[in-house]
């Protein structure tokens, strides 16, 4: 009974070293021509997704896996498509795939993967991002319409010019840095809502169920705004008779008429409040 009991421990390490040799490393390069305004479809499992600008009329994917899973890609005029496909898969750390992918800036991407983290920076293409515990972040995006869904993945928006935001979660947070689109609208059932920077000419609509709401500015003359929160409370710097409702039409005070941007606020339990960045 000893001698079978002391072997067990040294069978356990030669199966997990068998497993390990068996998942080998990959990568693997996929170029593609295309034209002007591609549409990139990418579809992972587990693991990123990270794309950034190419420099010429070329898609070009860097794609590290394991040998527990496959890539599959394909090309139908103007199309790419780069799929994760496995048999088994178990969420393990060999079905993890990290995607390194470039495209022409102008390129309309959608990205979509269950868990791990989807990412694009400096282009000017419409976006799509579609995650379940996955984290998103968009970064340097300019005129573009950029579409995110998660469940319960965090979302980060940066520096967005131009276009319109459409950005919608269950229970992930949103942050919004300095993101002035022509309209931006944020749903967060039980997450927070972040906002910073400054607005530009943007019409925002940020609305949550029980999580709070921060706005903040570096100045409120620079925004009208518009904020209710049905059981939460709102606490904003402007004078006492628009504290808990920021009127858009609110003709008594030059400044709230005259901003660039305006923001509407809804919560129905979570807190609201609007502020001016510290200087």
């Amino acid at each position: 009974m000893r001698s079978s009991t002391r072997l067990a421990p040294l069978s356990l390490l030669i199966l997990a070293a068998c497993v390990v040799a068996s998942a080998q490393i990959k990568r693997e390069v996929f170029a593609y021509p295309v034209t002007s305004k591609p549409v990139i479809y990418i579809r992972n499992q587990y693991g990123r997704i990270t794309v950034t600008p190419s420099s010429g009329d070329k898609v070009v994917a860097t794609v590290v896996h394991s040998d527990a899973v496959e890539i599959r890609g394909q090309q139908n005029q103007n199309r790419i498509e780069l799929m994760t496909e496995s048999q088994n898969s178990s969420g393990a750390k060999a079905d993890n795939v990290d995607y390194q992918v470039l495209v022409p800036s102008d390129a309309y991407v959608i990205l979509s993967t269950a868990a791990g983290s989807l990412s694009a920076e400096n282009l000017d293409g419409d976006l799509v991002f579609e995650g379940t515990t996955a984290s998103v972040d968009a970064h340097l995006i300019h005129n573009a319409h950029i579409h995110v869904k998660t469940l319960s993945g965090p979302i980060s928006l940066r520096q967005i010019s131009g276009g319109r935001v459409e950005a919608i979660t269950s229970s992930g947070d949103i942050t919004l840095q300095d993101v002035s689109g022509s309209e931006v609208e944020v749903h967060s059932g039980t997450g927070r809502i972040q906002y910073a920077g400054n607005p530009g000419f943007g019409v925002f609509k940020l609305v949550s169920g029980t999580g709070s709401i921060d706005v903040s500015v570096p100045s409120i003359a620079l925004a009208r705004f518009k904020a209710r929160s049905v059981k939460g409370k709102v606490d904003a710097p402007i004078p006492a008779p628009v504290a808990t409702t920021l009127g858009f039409d609110s003709g008594q005070n030059s400044l709230l008429r005259n901003a660039r941007a305006a923001f509407d606020l809804h919560s129905f339990r979570g807190n609201i409040t609007v502020r001016e960045a510290l200087k």
